[in-house]
């Protein structure tokens, strides 16, 4: 590619690395560094790399970086690039991840939903250690429109170098019309494993975004299924949660936005005023057999607060809640939790239902009350769940 004018991209705060380029004859590459001298030939390395691999021979770059990993460096110097250089395909090819991943199951544990702001080098520096079920990197309301182009091949870089352990993966792209394509065409190279859409109001955008997770997946090798996850933002979204939840197999969860709900109906942000969304969309996820993840509780200092609003949720029929701090993770995984009274329920029905078909019953009771399917099934989905998170089962008696 050719750098056809001046660009930067990034800023000099901790962590980060600003990066200008421009055009000039041959490459001249001048490195300014925090970490000193010894670090400025890796950096140097890093720049040349990522200069050959867009093909560009002729190009001035300018680092200054603040203790900046190399993703970060590589990501700043591909935002500079696309600025410079107008865009193009050569910006959507994948990358090869740092270290093996493996596609998740549909049904996977997802009680926790992090945002982590696509744009900030220093919180995705560290967000694999923050231990949600699900981490999402947020290229939507979390970072300024300006920096929404860079912010993709920052994201993309911190799929395809950190390590994540057991954490689902998932990048929230902008509305499609809005940037989000773009989005999608970046980002799907660092190889998530979901998409979330927000203020998904139709099922028109999801069979078009599965369209295009089609085409990506076999553009890049993708060797698993890309899920998807709808937010709910509106009252029109609401009415058609149904019709969103079946809009694609690749659906698996419903996510509740209540901000953006809130401000457009008009309502307070207390548990009344969204009892009928949230009752709406829990039905509407568990008719099309998938998960429900309710909104986001912004107190952060309000752990007490948080948990009864988890309790409440879970009594609704929720899976799990947005967090937008990782010291909220540990709460909603704890109140997400069967407790041991409903483990020792749950064991008890199934352990009822199994003697009375071996005795040739037709029907089962546990506690003098009859069990049938729908009985059957949420104690089998209370001893899987109690499982997964490896808790004691314990006797039925």
């Amino acid at each position: 590619m050719e750098v056809l004018r001046e660009a930067r991209c990034g800023s000099e705060d901790r962590s980060d690395a600003l990066v200008a380029v421009r055009p000039g004859p041959g490459l001249r590459i001048e490195v300014s560094s925090k970490t000193g001298p010894m670090f400025a030939e890796r950096i140097r390395e890093v720049v040349e790399e990522v200069l050959g691999r867009y093909g560009v021979a002729e190009a001035e770059v300018e680092v200054r970086e603040q203790g900046a990993y190399d993703h970060v460096i590589a990501a700043r110097l591909e935002g500079a690039l696309y600025r410079a250089g107008g865009g193009g395909e050569a910006f959507h090819r994948p990358l090869e991840p740092a270290t093996p991943r493996q596609g998740t199951p549909r049904d996977r544990l997802r009680r926790t939903r992090l945002y982590v702001p696509g744009n900030n080098a220093r919180l995705l520096a560290f967000c694999d250690t923050f231990g949600p079920d699900c981490l999402l990197l947020d290229l939507e309301d979390a970072v300024p429109p300006e920096e929404k182009d860079a912010a993709r091949f920052l994201v993309r870089q911190v799929l395809a170098t950190l390590e994540f352990g057991d954490t689902e993966l998932w990048v929230r792209i902008n509305p499609l019309d809005r940037g989000g394509e773009e989005d999608l065409r970046v980002v799907l190279g660092g190889r998530p494993h979901g998409v979330c859409l927000p203020k998904a109001e139709t099922p028109v955008e999801i069979t078009r975004l599965a369209g295009l997770l089609y085409e990506l997946e076999g553009r890049y090798g993708l060797p698993w299924r890309v899920w998807v996850m709808p937010i709910i933002e509106s009252p029109k979204g609401v009415a058609q949660a149904a019709e969103i939840a079946q809009a694609s197999e690749r659906v698996v969860c419903l996510a509740f936005g209540a901000e953006d709900y809130t401000r457009e109906v008009g309502c307070s942000r207390d548990w009344e005023a969204l009892l009928w969304a949230r009752s709406q969309l829990v039905a509407a996820a568990k008719a099309a057999g998938v998960q429900a993840s309710d909104t986001v509780y912004a107190a952060l200092e309000d752990e007490a607060g948080l948990r009864e609003e988890v309790r409440r949720a879970k009594a609704l029929g929720f899976d799990g809640k947005g967090v937008i701090h990782p010291l909220q993770i540990g709460p909603v995984h704890e109140e997400f939790a069967p407790t041991p009274e409903e483990v020792r329920w749950a064991k008890g029905v199934v352990q009822a239902a199994a003697e009375a078909q071996a005795q040739g019953k037709g029907a089962a009771t546990y506690e003098g009350k009859m069990v049938d399917r729908p009985v059957l099934e949420r104690a089998k989905r209370l001893l899987a769940l109690a499982k997964v998170m490896k808790l004691e089962v314990g006797d039925a008696s």
